[in-house]
């Protein structure tokens, strides 16, 4: 299951290595090598005697010195995490070449470790690959637990707060018509007009720019360093276990990772210079909104910023546009694929839509307290089709404990959002895709999809506010429905995924009809 560098020539030279310092210590006069030999067995012979005996947290059998290397999940990572649930209970271990990895799959030790206990669980492992060689430290999901991250949150509350998304409510209104006329006039297209959406709302809010493609240049530079950033971070590599191989030069048997960094650090770096310079440009020139993120702290700091303040918000910048592009569209698809799925669901929500706005406008933000039905299948996409399923992974400062278990120091931790979606302690046929399910509080609202503690999704109000938008506007106007055999029995596609870091449906077959005639004429230009 596992995806990882090991070339030979790589583990030879290592194994060399070790061989040349043991023989330089073999050379030492045997008078002062056996004393200290003796010396040293002793002390640790008496520390396991005395030191309380440790609980070891349940997971697979591993390997005599590599440990669970080959059980590492770089792939379906959410699903392997269900089965070690049902095997080994809600916390899972697994070493890896002598590091200590936990796998947290339910909403009592997610919560108890990373919200209850923020303040110690809220640091990310030091990943030397994704980090230290390819540069993403400077982004907000990827930095420490500390006054950068602090500042950065501070940042984006700018763009995501609750309190000030009723200042993107024409740019929403805006993306929204331009979404149905391109849905009008190619349907089945459906996929790529959502990215566009979702991309250009985001490029607005921060940078001021507009996406009319999906094949912008910004936007194309935006999905690439999202694919880079999951391959950086999930994808196991060795010098993430061995930090010494770092030091291996580029043209070193073993060492294409550095190659491959430096790739992925030069699209970093382009993502986070290229539009932050754009837009200091168009605003000499005039030609771009002045009410955009980068545009007010631009001016805010017209007297010259500090390289630290000027810097962490061109990361924040980034980093609010290259995570809500990726995820929101995601969870756009996932809306299209459940209503394709229950045609039934889709006209309750259309009838709730008529009965509450009629035929005559489009839905507003403000519409969403008297929609109650299409919030709710809202909030069912989330669960039934986290974006997110699996979080980035944590690391603790100190040593704590967990059900009778020590967790030491620097242990990295992940957790599985997913296994809560499918909890059934929590939610009855999980499975199974159910607005009713929250009638009357019957059961919790997932809010727990965006995350705990101090690394909760700090776009999660925005992120639902742009699904429920964006549902609205589309059914509204449209109807949505799985395709037919030559007989005319409905092709229900399968509910199924594709991705690790952030996941989207596989592709499937729909089609999509104006709901009435002269309906384009609410959203004409």
């Amino acid at each position: 299951m596992a995806r990882l560098e090991l070339e030979a020539l790589s583990r030879n030279a290592s194994l060399s290595s070790l061989g040349a310092s043991a023989s330089a210590a073999l050379a030492d006069p045997a008078s002062v090598a056996l004393p200290l030999a003796l010396a040293a067995g002793t002390v640790f012979a008496l520390y396991l005697a005395v030191r309380p005996a440790r609980k070891r947290i349940p997971g697979p059998k591993g390997w005599p010195l590599i440990g669970n290397l080959f059980d590492w999940p770089s792939h379906y990572q959410a699903e392997t995490m269900q089965v070690w649930q049902k095997a080994y209970g809600p916390v899972t271990q697994l070493s890896i070449i002598g590091k200590e990895i936990l796998f947290l799959t339910s909403a009592r030790a997610i919560s108890e470790l990373f919200a209850k206990r923020a303040s110690t669980f809220s640091d990310r492992p030091k990943l030397i690959f994704s980090e230290e060689l390819c540069g993403m430290h400077v982004l907000h999901p990827m930095t420490q637990f500390g006054a950068d991250f602090k500042d950065q949150r501070k940042f984006m509350k700018e763009v995501l707060a609750p309190e000030v998304l009723r200042n993107h409510e024409a740019l929403l209104d805006d993306e929204g018509r331009r979404l149905l006329r391109s849905i009008l006039a190619t349907p089945n297209e459906c996929d790529r007009h959502l990215r566009r959406f979702s991309s250009s709302l985001s490029l607005r809010m921060v940078y001021g720019f507009e996406a009319l493609e999906i094949d912008d240049p910004h936007v194309l530079l935006a999905e690439e360093m999202m694919q880079l950033a999951e391959y950086a971070v999930i994808g196991g590599w060795l010098v993430d276990f061995f930090p010494s191989l770092k030091h291996l030069p580029r043209w070193f048997p073993g060492a294409s990772f550095q190659k491959r960094a430096d790739y992925y650090r030069a699209k970093i770096t382009e993502m986070i210079s290229l539009p932050w310079n754009e837009v200091r440009e168009k605003l000499i020139t005039g030609t771009t909104s002045p009410d955009s993120f980068c545009a007010v702290n631009m001016r805010k700091y017209d007297d010259g910023a500090t390289p630290r303040t000027e810097g962490l918000i061109k990361a924040t910048a980034t980093a609010i546009y290259g995570g809500a592009s990726d995820t929101t569209a995601s969870a756009a698809w996932s809306f299209m694929l459940a209503m394709v799925r229950h045609p039934e669901v889709q006209a309750k929500a259309q009838a709730e839509i008529d009965a509450v706005i009629g035929r005559g406008r489009l839905p507003r933000m403000g519409d969403k307290n008297d929609l109650p039905y299409l919030t709710q299948v809202v909030w069912e996409v989330f669960r039934w089709a986290p974006p997110v399923p699996v979080t980035l992974p944590h690391r603790n400062r100190v040593q704590d404990d967990f059900d009778g278990y020590i967790i030491p120091k620097d242990t990295t931790m992940v957790a599985s959002l997913y296994s809560i979606t499918r909890d059934e302690e929590f939610h009855a046929a999980p499975d199974e895709f159910d607005p009713d399910r929250y009638n009357d509080g019957k059961e919790r609202v997932p809010y727990y999809v965006f995350g705990y503690g101090h690394r909760r999704c700090p776009g999660a109000d925005m992120a639902f506010a742009q699904l429920f938008h964006q549902a609205a506007y589309i059914i509204s106007c449209f109807t949505l429905a799985p395709l037919k055999d030559t007989a005319g029995t409905p092709l229900y596609p399968p509910a199924r995924w594709a991705g690790e870091m952030v996941r989207k449906p596989e592709p499937f077959g729909y089609t999509i009809k104006p709901r009435y005639e002269g309906v384009e004429a609410l959203f004409r230009e």
